[in-house]
């Protein structure tokens, strides 16, 4: 189990941190000599020998991301606004009380590769592989952090397309698994490669392997919720948004008295879309030129869905730190996501509730993973050792790759 005391002098956590990185770089290490020594035939080879033809594929990246800047005054629309009461300043001033309910740290990461391209009933396309997994970390009354084994999962995926029928899907999974150690078994998935003509079959391929990953996390606090774990006052915080499809939050079969700890899930999301546009005709503005003008300490009112369907959260963006050391305007302005329970879902957030989480998570601007991650300015530390810990737990690139082909 590791553990790190992050109410301690700056000295002491680099020095526990240290300590943490070389268990986790020697349990890597571990991990990975098991691997090679389980490692029997290949995926490429089970694939070959069922007939499909394919071949190799260079590794690259799937993920990309933009964060355009620019604008003019601001304001928010009408239509985007949800809270209440309505907050027609579009932005308020929260108070640091130094003190936050979170008690719980949920982190989901996943790696996609495109491996494979295979020709099958006349078309040519990707097979994708990939590693997604879910860890939580909590942190004690004494300001300890500890891992929560029993909810950390890492599963090894591989996309495939549509036109290899279920019940063959079914065989080549028994097949692949049959050479591995069960720690290394692969869970086939089926991307439909023309649901979307304009999309290419790997970014398809990735999004189911994405959507692995989302359910593992929403198993993930259910099981936190039916264990009684989360409540007012052990707060869970999500790396990430809540914005999950209405089917999936509804395939958790959550009873009515489990579906109110919703309301202590809180989804901290680093990056955002500056150019997503609120409102209609003359009245859009971009959130570019929305959050560009917080100052330290100040939110943004709570945002509905452009959409206005099916409302079951609300947003807004919070300036986590000083504008002095930020090198862009942008820099140092957080997501936080809630899901609207009750009345709310009709009204909106209360004031109320979006000021106390938004102070809550101001208290937890330090320590900061200053120069460790580029992303540190919108960065929680705890969210920061619940990712070092759940990367960690994923084979390399190159032992990865040794499994496919």
């Amino acid at each position: 189990m590791i553990s790190i005391n992050l109410f301690c002098p700056k000295g002491k956590i680099r020095s526990d941190f240290s300590k943490m990185e070389l268990i986790l770089s020697s349990s890597s290490s571990a991990f990975n000599a098991k691997v090679a020594q389980n490692m029997g035939k290949r995926v490429i080879k089970v694939l070959q020998e069922n007939g499909i033809d394919c071949l190799p594929n260079q590794r690259f990246s799937l993920d990309v991301d933009m964060f355009p800047q620019g604008g003019s005054e601001a304001f928010f629309p009408n239509a985007a606004l949800f809270e209440e009461p309505k907050l027609n300043s579009g932005k308020r001033l929260i108070e640091d009380h130094g003190a936050s309910f979170f008690r719980f740290f949920l982190d989901g990461a996943q790696r996609s590769y495109r491996v494979i391209e295979a020709s099958i009933s006349g078309h040519y396309l990707p097979f994708c592989a990939g590693q997604v997994g879910v860890a939580v970390l909590e942190r004690n009354n004494n300001g300890r952090f500890t891992t929560v084994e029993k909810l950390t999962t890492v599963q090894n995926v591989l996309a495939i397309p549509n036109l290899v029928p279920e019940d063959s899907a079914s065989d080549l999974s028994e097949q692949i698994n049959a050479e591995l150690c069960e720690k290394h078994h692969f869970k086939i998935i089926r991307y439909d490669y023309s649901s979307k003509e304009d999309k290419d079959p790997g970014d398809l391929g990735r999004a189911m392997i994405i959507d692995t990953m989302q359910r593992l996390e929403l198993q993930t606090i259910r099981a936190m919720i039916q264990r009684n774990m989360i409540s007012d006052r052990a707060m869970l915080a999500k790396d990430g948004g809540l914005q999950y499809r209405h089917d999936k939050i509804k395939d958790l079969q959550l009873s009515k008295d489990d579906i109110v700890q919703l309301r202590n899930v809180i989804g901290l999301a680093k990056t955002f879309e500056p150019s997503l546009t609120l409102g209609k005709g003359r009245n859009r503005q971009s959130l570019g030129n929305i959050t560009k003008g917080l100052q330290w300490r100040e939110r943004t009112t709570v945002i509905r869905p452009p959409d206005n369907k099916d409302t079951t959260y609300g947003w807004w963006y919070l300036r986590l730190r000083p504008t002095d050391w930020m090198y862009s305007p942008l820099q140092g302005i957080i997501k936080i996501e809630v899901f609207a329970m009750g009345e709310e879902k009709e009204d909106g957030i209360s004031q109320s509730r979006a000021d106390t989480i938004s102070s809550y998570v101001l208290a937890e601007r330090n320590v900061t993973p200053y120069k460790t991650d580029a992303r540190w300015a919108t960065h929680i530390y705890p969210i920061f050792l619940t990712e070092t810990y759940l990367r960690s737990s994923f084979l390399s690139h190159t032992r990865f790759k040794s499994l496919i082909f």
